[in-house]
This record gives structure tokens, sequence and C-alpha cells, in this order.
């Protein structure tokens, strides 16, 4: 029988060995930086599961496209705060939000939320009107019609927000005003993704498989801060969630495989912390 170990669980080989980092003890450029924006350094272990995290996106190309990705499944709360791609938009916790280690943040469903800082219409990333999506991974089964990650500046304008599921249906919406995107979805745990590609064309996913999609236009990019596991509409927080998470971000369009790719490598992962 084949016995398979995480990284963080007794590795057969030394835990600085990676088949994706290619050589013992060398890690890439942006999982270096990384390192050296956590508080506590990682172990050795986790170095690994982080620099081929990051290989994974890269050979995929979604690493290019994102403006923020967050592993909130973290070893302690300022590590599953920052911002993998750059020191900036790390998140901060608002409110009463629970942090887990190895696991992520859990709101309380009254006034907790992860504050992302990153606004689409003044970012400047690869976040664009017809290009765009969000992602999350959510390791609860509940069904809610509030808000698992969204701003808009308004009631009725410029929105981008992701109800995971709701009566057995989840909600999109990407830089539109009021038509939202519907699909039917059979649990609220997993890695979600909303995306359009296209001022006519969106979709969402689940786990690695896209689900549904939409065809309403796009309108504008929201002036509101982009929050997860609430709404920011201009300024005032809402709809807030009790889902934890381990995962989160946001930027340009993703394609199908890079969403796929995205999604089994985010698995691995949470395999390798045990959060899957």
């Amino acid at each position: 029988m084949t016995i398979l170990r995480s990284p963080l669980r007794g590795p057969l080989r030394s835990p600085l060995y990676s088949p994706l980092v290619g050589k013992w003890g060398a890690f890439s450029s942006e999982a270096l930086a990384l390192f050296a924006r956590f508080t506590t350094p990682p172990t050795e272990a986790r170095k690994v599961l982080i620099n081929t995290r990051i290989a994974a996106a890269k050979a995929s190309g979604a690493w290019d496209l994102r403006d923020g990705f967050y592993m909130i499944a973290a070893a302690d709360a300022q590590a599953g705060q920052r911002n993998w791609k750059a020191d900036a938009f790390n998140l901060t916790p608002t409110g009463t939000i629970a942090f887990e280690a190895d696991r992520g943040y859990t709101g309380n469903g009254v006034d907790g939320y992860l504050a992302t800082g990153f606004t689409p219409s003044t970012a400047g990333g690869q976040w664009t009107l017809n290009s765009s999506h969000m992602s999350l991974w959510s390791r609860t089964e509940a069904q809610s019609a509030n808000i698992a990650m969204g701003a808009r500046t308004g009631a009725v304008a410029a929105q981008s927000l992701i109800i995971l599921r709701n009566a057995g249906v989840g909600s999109f919406r990407a830089n539109q005003d009021l038509t939202t995107g519907t699909v039917a979805v059979a649990s609220s745990i997993g890695g979600f993704v909303a995306r359009r590609s296209a001022s006519n064309a969106m979709a969402f996913a689940r786990n690695g498989a896209i689900l549904g999609t939409s065809t309403t236009v796009s309108t504008a990019l929201t002036a509101a801060a982009l929050v997860i596991g609430a709404l920011n509409t201009n300024g005032v927080f809402s709809n807030f969630v009790t889902y934890q998470f381990a995962s989160a971000g946001f930027g340009g369009n993703l394609t199908d495989a890079q969403i796929l790719a995205e999604y089994n490598a985010d698995l691995a992962y949470m395999q390798g912390v045990g959060a899957a």
C-alpha cells in the first residue's frame, strides 16, 4: 500500500525538497520575498508548500493576473493577512472575526470582515472593467443570502460580489449595475471563482469547474474597496457571513484552465496543512 504524507507531517525526505523547487533548498524570489514579510519565519516544510503553490500559479499564468492572493489558512494571523503578490493590499481584520491556525478566518455574521484596501476604480492593477475575477475557498457548509466577498459604489451601481449559496443557488456580479448571474450550487464548501472575461461574458466556478455563465453587460468599476466576508457599499458595511475562509484572491480574468489549475494548487496546499 502506498502511503502519502504531507510536507507538514513528517515527509520521507528533507522538507527542503520539492519537485517544483527544482533543487535542494532553492526557493523562488517571490517566495523569499513573502517569507521576509512574515513576522514569524515559516518552517522549512511550510516554505516548500508556499513555494510550490507560487510555482503552480506562475506555471499556469495565474500569478501575473492576481492583484491580491491570500492563503488565509496560515500558521498565524499575521501570515494569513499577507498579500502573496506584493506588500500591498494586506488584509485588515475588522469587527469580530476569528482566526484559526491552518484553517482561516471566520466571521460572526454581525460585524466581522477582512478589508483588502483594494478599490477597483483606482487601483490600476490587473482588475479592469472587462477582465476581472474574485476567488474564495470556503470551509463552511451553510446557506446564506449575505455576501461572501464584495463592494459596490451604490445600491444599484457598479457592483462586484459573490453569494456562495442561498437556497441552492450561487450569485455573482462583476463591474455591473443590478442584474445578477445565478447558478445552482451543491455546496458552499470548496474553491469558488466569479470572473468577467468580456463586456458581456461572466462565469461562476466551484472546485475548478464552470457551473454557469451570464451575459450581463459591464457598466463601471466600483469606487468602494473590496472586502471579504461582507459587502462594502461606499463605506457602509453589511451582509456579513459566518463562513470560514481559507484563501481568497482577485485580479484580472482567469481562463477555464487557470481556474482549474488554481483550484488544484489550492487543494494541494490545503491538504498539506490539514484544511482539506
